[in-house]
């Protein structure tokens, strides 16, 4: 394939994963897979993903910052063990074998792929806010292992991040969603300074498909603005790329094998 369509391609492909990140999350799911078809092993696909991450999360965390009014208590309880566990996440993602990790990522678009279809968002059940749950070493403890998992692979990071605040720390959704914008934004640099420090993220591609999925997120609000419905349909072009990306995924495994 030519050089020029497969960078023409990788943008085209940015852009509708930031697009459908803003609109559904789960960008991740699009770009690993993208960013090994390009020839980057997984591990410095999964490092190379984490650039978007830090620009993405970075301007979500300033907008918040801008318009929000939402008064969050107990942060330090509720970012502190996030952070702490994405850089164990990151440090092990970094150990791991090639081979490995491509096989958790088979796994896990399956299972994330599931668990979009069940919209575990839909049937958490708000509690009244509980502030003394911040600090129950069950809650502190599934927030580490959330971060853990956000650290190693970042893939819909945010249902998990919402199970725990909402269930476990009792949240109101709407203060959950910024407590889950504060903590990725605030890991997504440590992150990628491990993955960086061990050489692990192609700094080329991933500020080529940070542009990309910047305009994707950019088209996105612009186009939820205008269209009611927009999040429905991201919603289902979301599980279709997912589907095909699972056939592909197999598929490459299979014909490497035989």
């Amino acid at each position: 394939m030519p050089e020029i369509l497969q960078y023409f391609i990788v943008f085209i492909a940015s852009i509708l994963a930031g697009f459908i990140n803003t609109l559904a999350g789960s960008g991740s799911l699009i770009m690993l897979p993208l960013l090994m078809w390009v020839g980057l092993p997984p591990i410095v696909a999964n490092g190379t993903n984490r650039i978007a991450v830090v620009f993405q999360s970075a301007t979500g965390l300033a907008t918040f910052l801008k318009k929000s009014s939402i008064r969050l208590e107990n942060p330090f309880w509720i970012v502190a063990p996030s952070l702490l566990g994405a850089l164990l996440g990151a440090y092990q993602a970094t150990q791991v074998s090639d081979k490995f990790f491509k096989d958790f990522l088979g796994i896990l678009m399956i299972v994330m792929l599931f668990l979009i279809l069940l919209k575990p968002e839909k049937w958490l059940k708000e509690k009244l806010q509980n502030p003394e749950a911040d600090k129950k070493w069950y809650n502190l403890l599934g927030l580490f292992f959330v971060g853990v998992y956000g650290g190693f692979v970042q893939a819909g990071v945010g249902i998990f991040l919402l199970v725990v605040l909402v269930m476990g720390m009792e949240k109101p959704m709407k203060m959950a969603n910024a407590y889950k914008l504060i903590i990725v934004a605030l890991y997504a640099l440590p992150v990628l300074i491990v993955f960086l420090w061990s050489g692990q993220a192609n700094w080329k591609w991933g500020l080529f498909t940070a542009v990309g999925q910047a305009t994707g997120a950019y088209i996105a609000a612009n186009f939820a603005a205008k269209h009611p419905k927009a999040d429905r349909w991201t919603y289902y072009l979301l599980i279709v790329i997912i589907v095909i990306s699972i056939v592909y995924f197999y598929w490459d495994k299979f014909n490497l094998n035989t």
